[in-house]
């Protein structure tokens, strides 16, 4: 397994079980952030499994480098997607 493939691997098991284990602590339930939260988990377990299984061709420096910065920012927000996107009027 190549080094990439190792970094992609890691962060999406990290974005994967930061998110599965987000406990809401008195914040408001938001159905459009709750279906992103569940993409995103499906996504990046989806990734993980075919990483593992390798059933899918090797990941590069650029979608390592893309899911490691995605993994800092979900554990930044403690797994809240909502203050990830935080989408704004303008």
């Amino acid at each position: 397994m190549s080094i990439p493939t190792l970094v992609t691997l890691i962060c999406a098991v990290l974005i994967c079980a930061r998110l599965l284990t987000y406990r809401r602590r008195g914040a408001r339930y938001r159905l459009g952030y709750s279906c992103a939260a569940w993409l995103l988990i499906a996504g990046t377990g989806t990734v993980a499994i075919r990483i593992i299984t390798q059933s899918s061709y090797p990941a590069g420096w650029g979608i390592a480098l893309v899911m490691a910065v995605f993994a800092w920012l979900v554990w930044r927000a403690r797994g809240n997607v909502a203050h990830i996107i935080q989408l704004k009027r303008i």
